[in-house]
């Protein structure tokens, strides 16, 4: 089924439209159905392909690594490429689940009214600042408000 104009997909996925052209060129959308004006046309399944493009990139995941997993079809090969990513996935919980931890010790804290008071730092231990796991929760302003469904 298509009949989905980009601007209309672009508004349904919370996307921009740069952004739908940006991922077909990147080969992770299929090149759309053109109308006789020249028009592109897109079906529900290529909103459904954006929003997943879209959930993985929220969660950190690369254009390249979203590449992957979009070309996944059952069986062996696909399996060790799933348990590939639900390591990393696992990793990424434990982090945030520290990271919560944290901030929710940092609101416990008695307010000194001392200048300088206490640190947001003094709530993370070693193990919550991981560079590798701080690498991965860093993301533009936009990405951290939104959630998988582009709710903020």
């Amino acid at each position: 089924m298509h009949g989905l104009s980009i601007g209309r997909l672009a508004k349904l996925a919370n996307v921009s439209t740069d952004t739908i052209r940006f991922y077909e060129k990147a080969g992770l959308l299929a090149p759309p159905v053109r109308r006789p004006s020249g028009f592109r046309e897109y079906s529900l399944i290529d909103l459904k392909r954006l929003k997943f493009i879209r959930c993985g990139r929220f969660l950190g995941f690369s254009l390249e690594e979203i590449g992957e997993l979009l070309m996944l079809k059952g069986g062996l090969p696909a399996g060790s490429v799933v348990r590939q990513r639900l390591q990393v996935i696992d990793r990424m919980i434990e982090e945030l689940t520290r990271w919560r931890r944290s901030l929710i010790d940092f609101l416990e804290i008695p307010a000194t009214g001392e200048p300088g008071g206490h640190s947001i730092l003094d709530c993370f231990t070693d193990e919550s600042t991981d560079a590798a796991a701080v690498a991965f929760l860093t993301r533009s302003s936009q990405e951290s408000q939104r959630d998988c469904h582009g709710q903020l």
